[in-house]
């Protein structure tokens, strides 16, 4: 699937579900709250793979163990972002090329001698 499959799937998915909020609706300055609400969520999932985390490097767990709870998380993350890409109405391919021609430039002296 691509990107943008994967935005149609889970607009698709928002569409046919909802609590306290249209989790498909754009956001605008009229419901600020979403936006808010989004990257609270994000910032959430975010922690709880931190968390995660936290426990393989205090000794808890091997990395192993917690790698499917990891991509589980991640899975969350990768599903806020896709929100609000749509939500904001932004391209993110668009926007990841973009970064990574920014972020070429910028990190240019930390290339590798050895090509």
């Amino acid at each position: 699937m691509t990107l943008n499959e994967l935005i149609k799937y889970q607009k698709r998915f928002d569409r046919n579900h909802s609590s306290n909020f249209e989790w498909s609706v754009k956001i605008s300055e009229k419901n600020i709250e979403m936006l808010e609400f989004l990257l609270l969520s994000i910032t959430g999932e975010l922690g709880e793979t931190a968390n995660i985390v936290k426990k393989i490097v205090r000794g808890d767990f091997s990395l192993a163990e917690k790698k499917t709870e990891i991509a589980e998380e991640l899975a969350d993350i990768f599903i806020y972002l896709l929100k609000l890409s749509y939500q904001l109405d932004i391209n993110l391919e668009s926007a990841y090329f973009n970064k990574m021609k920014q972020n070429e430039e910028r990190f240019r002296h930390y290339e590798h001698r050895n090509k």
